[in-house]
């Protein structure tokens, strides 16, 4: 029914986590071996706006309307959510919509190291990176990152 959002799914960390997807299937900055959603088709760096802002603040406002409120808006998915563009711009628009709803942003972190980035979740109450490798082997064997990452 929803093209944006998925769950919500119990977590651990997160009680009941609603998911907001922010990019095709499988667009990535890595290919990690053990993801979930299988081998990346879009290998990719490039920030753009994959997903219309307002189309998933419109299917979050449904949701809401005839569900009950998750613990956690949560930005994940299938694919790397910092690489749309306009995440600061539905993050703000979840908070302003929705302001007793906490938002957590799961990343793989590669794209921690942009500063635009860093700026626009800074608001998100819980931002969760990855961190797979303690060499720089390992790390390549394990994620197999965008040639561009280090």
């Amino acid at each position: 029914m929803y093209q944006y959002l998925f769950g919500p799914v119990p977590s651990r960390r997160l009680g009941k986590s609603l998911g907001v997807d922010l990019v095709p299937h499988k667009t990535c900055s890595y290919n990690c071996v053990y993801c979930e959603c299988g081998p990346t088709t879009n290998l990719t760096l490039e920030r753009r706006e994959y997903v219309v802002a307002a189309r998933v603040l419109n299917e979050l406002h449904h949701y809401l309307e005839h569900n009950a409120p998750p613990d956690y808006l949560t930005f994940s998915g299938f694919g790397e959510p910092t690489l749309n563009i306009k995440i600061g711009e539905v993050l703000r628009g979840m908070q302003e919509q929705f302001p007793a709803i906490k938002v957590a942003v799961l990343t793989n972190g590669s794209m921690l190291q942009d500063h635009a980035v860093r700026k626009e979740i800074n608001s998100a109450q819980v931002v969760i990176p990855s961190l797979d490798a303690v060499s720089e082997d390992v790390f390549h064997f394990l994620n197999r990152p965008h040639r561009n990452v280090r």
